[in-house]
């Protein structure tokens, strides 16, 4: 799995060793608890890959900690099973439906698709993952990050891990990409602002609501 033999993951360890612990303190995994750090050798065990090339990694996030592959592992999982056998697109689309092979508009795309191949198959199987609910919007209603420079690639990893994950779902069941936990972190959007008008009265006016949007109030006389 690794070129360093010390760093190696053997398939028989029972847990890790304290030059892996070592190595996996330095990538900020100092506090996980035994449990986790246990699910995640198994993982790593049963995929075969390497959690110190970030093949596979776990992510703290508020105390709860979650299991995530790149795309790149994902594929070598899949090429590694001998049952690859390829993939259809990806193809994008916006409102109107209809998928193209290259995605040159420059609004986001709805939605991505992604057929895997796999021996035995009679034909592809696709996934379909929808921009809204993967991309990371910002406070400021707009996209941020890779999502802003590449929304069609980031989109398409999305696919493609739900495709891969359909396929083999032996090997990958449980394991995400970056690209599709990342709405996880995604920030509240800002609240919206509703202008309510009333008649000017007498007395201060009040304006109650059991939403979370803000209100500005606009006497009007």
């Amino acid at each position: 799995m690794t070129n360093n033999a010390v760093l190696a993951v053997k398939s028989d360890q029972n847990f890790w060793t304290d030059v892996q612990l070592a190595a996996l303190k330095q990538i900020g995994l100092g506090e996980a608890p035994k449990a986790e750090l246990g699910a995640f050798l198994h993982l790593s065990q049963k995929t075969g890959l390497d959690p110190f090339a970030r093949q596979i990694y776990m992510i703290n996030r508020g105390g709860r900690y979650t299991i995530q592959a790149s795309i790149d592992g994902l594929r070598i999982v899949a090429q590694r099973s001998g049952e690859y056998a390829g993939q259809v697109g990806p193809f994008w689309c916006g409102y109107d439906g209809e998928w193209t092979d290259v995605w040159l508009d420059k609004e986001p795309p709805v939605a991505a698709k992604i057929g895997v191949m796999r021996k035995g198959f009679t034909e592809p199987l696709y996934a379909v993952a929808k921009y809204e609910s993967y991309a990371v919007i910002g406070r400021d209603g707009k996209p941020s990050g890779l999502w802003a420079k590449m929304p069609d690639t980031m989109i398409a990893k999305c696919a493609e891990a739900l495709a891969l994950r359909k396929a083999f779902p032996h090997d990958l069941s449980g394991i995400y990409v970056t690209e599709e936990m990342e709405q996880v972190d995604n920030p509240t959007p800002a609240p919206v602002k509703t202008v309510v008008e009333i008649e000017a009265q007498p007395t201060t006016a009040k304006v109650t609501t059991e939403d979370t949007a803000d209100y500005i109030v606009r006497l009007v006389g």
